[in-house]
């Protein structure tokens, strides 16, 4: 038995549970004969390295190198331990400097271990040295002229380093000696696309059809890369007669016809997209969300149809049944909406707040309060820190007459405002609306009060807290002026609710002649509301005009019959 196969067979055996095939040569292969005894260095080199082995195993990274150390001290012509150590000066300590050197000292005594070779393209890559690597490459090319992976990675290294002459004289090295092949001429296409030759890189393109129609592909890629837009169209026109749903076809045409807005072409391809089994349902994602963005999808007469065509391969996808959800909803298909709306839910790809919205809108619509509170739990729960939804539950606890729940979810979600004055008007005006219900006057004041500082031209605060002040007879010189800014405000759109708080307010000072005139413009706008109706029956009354003033209280009795304030008040006069 050789002297260094007796070494292999034991340092092989410490490798078995890791780095087995890169001992293959791990000391030097000089021959020896059976009779060659292993010499005490040789015993004491061996007993080191199984330490190392052994502490490299147990992580105790830095005794491993003071064996392999050791062992290199002893046996300073033995390659493995330099490589071990740079090794571990790589992936442990990210010493890259140390880890080269030793490394390539590893190399100097065995220059034909090619996993040696391999740990120093991992450094090089590290160091983003190409032409390190290249050089690299070039030694194991010259020691294994077959390998294809060497040959390519020459290549695409001198292509990096713009080195195009000498790449292409490299090819046309390889291909004497192994012939012509598509991965040899897709190389050469690469680097006339680097160097800009259209010409040279077409020729290629066309050379790679007449071996196989797959590389019309390749062919309309370069026409893309030089903006020949018409003959990729053709080029990859012609690749859908062999391949239908080829991704790469579909997708380039029709960002090509999107960027000519021709819209006939483009909707044709987005069918084709959406059909296809073979593109990636990530890129598909991106086109639709993108006509939806920039509100394109409207162009597309077909556009539902696509997106159903769509949902029937991905039937689960929450942003195809988002976006046909907003189209049903469009159309007033609110059933059908909801459906999709809730199939789009829980997904991290979308904003299920902006789908929350959607479905509260269409339950206030059609006045489904119960799923409408369900909802809005659902949205809080959440999205618990978003004050929007706190305020659609209190609308609804407010809808339903629950005064003292819609409080409490206006002073739970007002706490996560931020930034938004207009926000937390709303908020207080609602808990002003509330705080009157429940005959907190004071409250609802102080409410009102904070409202307006956040938003001094908040209308409906203005004219409600004005309004409700005149009813209980306080303040009235502040209601008259909060009211006439309100009108102000609203001068553009006059709104008979408003005119009316105005003119009541006017009645309540004592201003009968302007109050009957306010009223009497209200009624011009507004010729159904019984409140109006009942306030202008009292400023006739108040002014002499009994016989009118009955007539108007009538009127304001049949548009809310069971109003037994106005009953008795026509009683009286009868």
């Amino acid at each position: 038995m050789c002297k260094n196969n007796f070494f292999i067979f034991f340092l092989v055996l410490s490798f078995q549970l890791s780095f087995a095939q890169e001992q293959q040569s791990i000391l030097s292969n000089s021959p020896l004969t059976e009779n060659d005894q292993v010499t005490e260095k040789e015993r004491k080199f061996i007993n080191l390295y199984f330490e190392a082995e052994k502490h490299k195993i147990l992580e105790e990274y830095s005794d491993a190198i003071l064996k392999y150390e050791k062992c290199i001290s002893i046996l300073p012509q033995e390659s493995a331990p330099y490589y071990q150590i740079g090794k571990l000066q790589f992936y442990v300590f990210h010493d890259v400097e140390s880890a080269e050197d030793y490394i390539n000292k590893a190399i100097s005594l065995d220059t034909s271990n090619k996993w040696y070779h391999y740990e120093l393209l991992s450094i090089y890559t590290v160091q983003n040295d190409i032409e390190k690597k290249l050089e690299t490459y070039y030694k194991l090319y010259d020691s294994d002229e077959e390998n294809e992976f060497y040959t390519f990675e020459i290549a695409q290294l001198l292509i990096q380093l713009e080195e195009y002459k000498k790449a292409i004289r490299f090819i046309k090295k390889i291909e004497k000696k192994v012939g012509l092949s598509n991965e040899l001429l897709v190389l050469e296409k690469d680097i006339y696309l680097a160097q800009n030759n259209f010409s040279a890189a077409e020729k290629i393109g066309k050379k790679l059809i007449k071996r196989s129609p797959i590389f019309y592909n390749t062919l309309a890629e370069i026409y893309m890369h030089f903006s020949d837009y018409e003959n990729a169209i053709i080029t990859y026109t012609e690749l859908l007669k062999i391949q239908p749903n080829n991704p790469a076809a579909n997708i380039a045409l029709y960002t090509i016809y999107s960027n000519r807005e021709d819209l006939q072409n483009q909707e044709l391809l987005l069918f084709n997209i959406a059909k296809s089994s073979e593109i990636n349902i990530e890129k598909k994602k991106e086109i639709f969300y993108g006509l939806i963005i920039n509100n394109n999808y409207n162009r597309f007469d077909s556009f539902q149809e696509i997106i159903e065509s769509a949902l029937i391969l991905h039937p689960e996808e929450h942003l195809f049944n988002l976006i046909l959800g907003d189209l049903y909803a469009r159309e007033e298909k609110l059933e059908k909406a909801i459906e999709l709306y809730n199939l789009s839910l829980n997904s991290g790809l979308i904003k299920d707040d902006y789908v929350y919205t959607k479905l509260i809108e269409i339950y206030w619509q059609i006045e489904n309060f119960n799923e409408l509170l369900i909802v809005t739990q659902k949205a809080i729960e959440r999205f618990p820190l978003s004050p929007s939804f706190y305020y659609y539950q209190a609308l609804v606890y407010s809808q339903q007459q629950k005064h003292t729940l819609c409080i409490e979810s206006l002073l739970k979600g007002k706490d996560f405002i931020f930034d938004n004055d207009n926000l937390l008007s709303d908020f207080y005006s609602l808990l002003g609306n509330q705080y009157h219900e429940i005959n907190d006057d004071s409250s609802s004041d102080s409410a009102y009060d904070d409202a307006l500082i956040f938003n001094p031209n908040n209308i409906y605060v203005l004219n409600n807290y004005s309004y409700y002040l005149s009813n209980r007879g306080e303040k009235l010189s502040l209601a008259k002026e909060m009211i006439i800014k309100c009108l102000e405000l609203t001068s553009d759109n006059p709104n008979p609710s408003f005119i009316d708080t105005y003119a009541w307010i006017l009645y309540k000072l004592g201003d009968y002649e302007l109050a009957k005139i306010e009223i009497e413009s209200a009624l011009l706008l507004e010729k159904e509301s019984s409140v109006i109706y009942d306030h202008y029956g009292d400023i006739l009354f108040v002014l002499g005009f009994k016989e009118k003033a009955v007539l108007i209280w009538k009127k304001a009795l049949a548009l809310d019959k069971q109003n037994n304030r106005i009953m008795d008040k026509i009683n009286k006069q009868l």
